[in-house]
């Protein structure tokens, strides 16, 4: 079974989220956003962080307005996403993330490197698609066999 996709992410300034998730009905859940480095683009450099607060939930709306207002960029990221009204909780491994309410995890890291889970094999594979069309480079699938990753973090 195919766990989600990793891949490099060329270009970590612009909306590199909105335009990854693009295929992601982003209303439809809950998500718990650690933005550990990520800032919005100024003219002049780095502006303020995208997620201001250190972890934190936010409904789908929000979510979508944030990370498609503007310019960013991503340095480490961390986000999972919950079905709208489900418990929404830390998921630390894959483990947690099969018995969790979780749908998607994304980590993003140094930039460019990103590993996304997926349990809904049709979204995973519209996500795929989405990666290759856009230029992503190195997309592999994440199996049972190849996932190494003993942590869902970004640090």
């Amino acid at each position: 079974m195919t766990r989600g996709i990793s891949f490099l992410l060329p270009d970590p300034y612009g909306t590199p989220l909105a335009d990854l998730l693009s295929p992601v009905e982003l209303t439809a859940y809950n998500w718990l956003v650690d933005g550990v480095e990520s800032y919005v683009l100024e003219e002049d450099g780095l502006g303020p962080p995208l997620f201001p607060n250190p972890v934190e939930t936010m409904d789908g709306g929000r979510f979508k307005e944030r990370i498609g207002a503007g310019r960013h960029y991503l340095i480490f990221v961390d986000i999972k996403a919950f079905p709208a009204g489900s418990t929404v909780q830390k998921v630390r491994n894959y483990g947690q993330f099969t018995s969790s309410g979780c749908e998607l995890a994304l980590i993003i890291a140094d930039s460019v490197y990103a590993d996304l889970y997926c349990k809904d094999q049709e979204l995973l594979a519209r996500l795929e698609a989405n990666a290759v069309e856009r230029g992503y480079e190195n997309v592999v699938s994440i199996t049972d066999d190849n996932d190494f990753r003993t942590r869902l973090a970004a640090l």
